[in-house]
């Protein structure tokens, strides 16, 4: 719910396997994992409308990126996944689920680290018109974003929100009981989630970009300044410059770690039990798509 920038589409995209607890099934996963070059091609030429000499090169560096992180990556998170499951038939504290959090975020972090020459020179390569495409879509999503968000009642946001962590909560789970559907929305009523302030937000890192593009094209052949940039635009992305935002964000992770604690302690040893499997399975596909 942050930006639609084609950079964090894509990323988001390659962390595809890092986050299968959250797809139905595990041929779901397979597949979707073996289709994230494709997705994050489409998701990229949507953004920026790439030419057929970056189409080419942008193919073959998603490619490379994507053996690289089946190789390097699906094994780490096969066992972050076992030591989840391990995890999932007790109680959870907030405490540990913060530590899983932090874990994902690391992971994540090498992945950044691994796609920063790709997209230094991606970002090297583009024109003005496809920086102005990039804008219009940013203008598109921001609509649709402020439609879903900003645009309705209270009421209907915490509907909104209901409705979505109920559906994610019971493709993990099964279905909630009415207690258990009770202390979603007691997470939900006390959430300090504030779509403005994340909107004013999405907006910053949006124009941060599109600054960052602009600059790189003044200066396409220097290489290490193109890296310096988007370098800093991906620290500007994870730690806002805005103090008042790093501590609105960093409350959000705190109550996500209550929530997801308090949540899973209401959920019988069934429930647990059909977890436990789910997490089993999208470990043991990920061990097998890192020895294809």
């Amino acid at each position: 719910m942050c930006t639609s920038s084609a950079f964090r589409n894509l990323l988001r995209i390659a962390m595809l396997a890092a986050c299968g607890v959250v797809l139905h099934g595990c041929s779901t996963v397979k597949l979707a994992y073996n289709q994230v070059p494709h997705l994050a091609y489409w998701q990229l030429n949507s953004y920026l409308d790439l030419s057929d000499a970056q189409t080419e090169r942008v193919r073959a560096e998603l490619g490379n990126l994507h053996q690289w992180h089946r190789d390097t990556m699906l094994p780490r998170h096969a066992e972050l996944l076992q030591t989840v499951q391990q995890q999932l038939p007790s109680n959870v504290s907030p405490e540990q689920a913060c530590q899983t959090y932090s874990l994902v975020r690391t992971q994540f972090d090498t992945l950044l680290t691994q796609a920063e020459p790709k997209l230094a020179w991606l970002a090297s390569q583009l024109t003005p018109a496809q920086i102005r495409n990039l804008q219009k879509k940013q203008a598109k999503g921001n609509a649709d974003w402020k439609e879903e968000w900003l645009d309705i009642t209270p009421e209907k946001l915490r509907d909104h929100r209901f409705q979505k962590l109920l559906e994610r909560t019971e493709s993990f789970y099964g279905t909630l009981q009415a207690s258990q559907q009770a202390a979603l929305k007691t997470f939900i009523a006390q959430s300090s989630f504030d779509p403005q302030r994340t909107y004013v937000e999405r907006l910053r890192r949006q124009q941060d970009l599109v600054q960052v593009l602009q600059k790189i094209a003044q200066n396409p052949a220097h290489t290490e300044q193109s890296r310096t940039l988007v370098r800093g635009y991906v620290a500007r992305f994870n730690t806002s410059p805005n103090v008042a935002f790093q501590r609105y964000a960093q409350t959000l992770v705190k109550e996500g770690c209550e929530g997801f604690s308090l949540v899973h302690n209401t959920m019988t040893p069934a429930q647990r039990f059909k977890a436990v499997q789910s997490v089993q399975a999208y470990a043991q596909d990920f061990l097998v798509l890192a020895a294809q």
